[in-house]
């Protein structure tokens, strides 16, 4: 392998798949990335267990060929180099990059140790608006789990049933759900890893000129995200996702509706004095207010008042502090409706006017 790339466009490209290298990884040829002179382009590729994201960024291609090396090493290597074009030369198990009298040697593995990437050469994908794909996987990828011991709810469930495609994600506290029109993405029932959706959201809020996201499904089962020059690749989680439907309340006695901003001003000054007592924020309506508060007796108290229109019993629900932000922060409507029956069942946060969001939270139960 012999090219010349610019510092900035090897720069880009390397930041964009450090995100996906491992950090710490049972084979350690995940902590590299493998470079491969191609189609008069170089193809970078980092890989984890379960998603691979290949960049291809554009180069004076002298010498085809590939080699694996320290994803981290080179990235901090061609940050510290000038604006300026730079040499890669891969020869005799190592990289050499030279760049403005710079000469530095990288150790290097073999490309063919590198795990394999699906082909794309048959791809027959379709194509989303982009803006709405990041609305549907933004509204619903936080609430997803991180906890290993559940693989499946670290995955978000995308089903299509031919007019609407829905997201779905669930940690087991709290659910997510989002439609979207379904465009020609045919018929779907798979979870997808959340980590590798949000990659699929980064990759397109840096790509601002670039106004879909096209999806194809591989040969060997992987379903692979194509963002302009980017493509990241993973596998649909295996197993009997739980049935959302059965999630949902089927009724309330309470209905509020309150503005946005103002409800997460209470919430993020509510949820100082909460830190120390389990994040637990507790709502009381009535009288057309919704009060939000927290005690912790060793820190102190808070109580903030939030003008509300209020339909129905009112009462008292206690929620995580934690996952009430998170909702919040990531609303996009200047009002939002609240809906609870008791202190003991779910709450629900719905967009006025918009049946497409749904967003539930599993209250905390609390004495007193």
């Amino acid at each position: 392998m012999n090219i010349a790339i610019l510092q900035e466009n090897l720069l880009k490209a390397l930041t964009r798949t450090g995100r996906t290298v491992a950090q710490k990884s049972q084979l350690p040829i995940m902590q590299n990335v493998l470079l491969s002179a191609e189609d008069a382009r170089l193809k970078i590729v980092a890989a984890t267990m379960e998603t691979t994201e290949v960049v291809w960024v554009g180069a004076k291609v002298e010498g085809e060929g590939g080699i694996c090396v320290s994803s981290r090493l080179l990235t901090d290597l061609v940050m510290s180099l000038p604006q300026a074009t730079i040499q890669l030369t891969a020869k005799e198990g190592s990289l050499h990059v030279r760049c403005n009298g710079v000469n530095a040697t990288i150790p290097g593995v073999a490309a063919a140790e590198f795990p394999p990437v699906s082909s794309l050469k048959k791809k027959t994908g379709v194509k989303l608006d982009k803006a709405v794909f990041l609305s549907a996987l933004t509204g619903v990828l936080f609430a997803a789990a991180t906890d290993e011991g559940r693989p499946l709810l670290t995955g978000a469930k995308i089903t299509t049933d031919g007019e609407s495609a829905l997201f779905a994600a669930t940690d087991g506290y709290r659910l997510s759900m989002k439609k979207i029109p379904s465009g020609n993405l045919g018929n779907l029932n798979l979870v997808i890893p959340a980590r590798a959706l949000s990659e699929v959201v980064k990759v397109s809020q840096e790509e601002k000129d670039v106004g879909v996201v096209e999806i194809v499904q591989t040969d060997e089962g992987q379903m692979v995200f194509l963002v302009g020059d980017t493509e990241i690749h993973t596998r649909p989680i295996a197993g009997e996702y739980p049935d959302i439907e059965k999630i949902i309340p089927a009724r309330h006695n309470t209905r509020v509706l309150v503005d946005t901003a103002s409800l997460l001003r209470a919430v993020k000054s509510a949820s100082i004095f909460a830190r120390d007592n389990a994040n637990i924020l507790r709502l009381h309506i009535e009288n057309q207010k919704m009060i939000v508060s927290a005690n912790t007796p060793q820190v102190g108290e808070n109580h903030v008042e939030v003008e509300a229109k209020v339909d129905g019993d009112g009462g008292d629900i206690a929620f995580n502090s934690r996952f009430l932000l998170e909702f919040l922060n990531g609303f996009a409507g200047e009002e939002l409706l609240f809906e609870m029956t008791g202190s003991l069942n779910s709450g629900v946060f719905r967009p006025v006017k918009d049946d497409s969001y749904l967003h539930i939270i599993m209250p905390v139960r609390v004495q007193g």
